[in-house]
C-alpha cells in the first residue's frame, strides 16, 4: 500500500515476551494504520516504530484518533470499522495481552499530525508487585 516504515531501535535491554503474542499485538495496530490510511486516503502514509529500553512506539501520520473516541479504544466490541470489517476486539485483546500477559501497559496518545501506541514493557513476565 506505499506506507514507509521506518524502524528506529535504541535499546540494549533483553526483555522477556511471549513472542507470537507480542507480534500479534504490533500487527494489529500497524493493520489498523493501514486500514485508517485506506480510509481517509492519507498522502504518503508513513509508519515510524521507536524502540527505546523496554517501550515500543508505533506512531503513524494518519490525522489521529478523535478525542471524543480515544478514551474508548480498547473498550470490547468498540470499533469504528463498519460492521463486517471490525469487531471491536483487536485493540482490546492487545491490551489484555500487553498488562495480563506481559504485565506492561499499553496507550494511545494523539500527535500533531497522527496517533502514537505505545507498549511499556516489563523486563521479565513477573508482575512487578511480586
Amino acid at each position: 500500500d506505499n506506507i514507509t516504515i521506518v524502524k528506529e531501535f535504541n535499546s540494549k535491554e533483553d526483555i522477556e515476551v511471549f513472542d507470537s503474542e507480542l507480534m500479534q499485538v504490533i500487527l494489529n495496530i500497524l493493520k489498523n494504520s493501514q486500514d485508517n490510511f485506506e480510509e481517509k486516503k492519507t498522502p504518503n502514509p508513513s509508519i515510524i516504530i521507536y524502540v527505546s529500553d523496554t517501550k515500543i512506539s508505533i506512531c503513524d501520520n494518519g490525522g489521529g484518533v478523535p478525542e471524543e473516541i480515544i478514551h474508548k479504544v480498547f473498550i470490547p466490541y468498540f470499533s469504528t470499522k463498519n460492521e463486517k470489517n471490525g469487531t471491536g476486539l483487536g485493540l482490546y485483546m492487545s491490551k489484555i495481552i500487553v498488562e495480563e500477559h506481559h504485565h506492561g501497559k499499553l496507550l494511545v496518545k494523539n500527535k500533531r499530525d497522527g496517533a502514537c501506541f505505545i507498549l511499556e514493557l516489563n523486563k521479565t513476565l513477573t508482575p512487578e508487585s511480586e
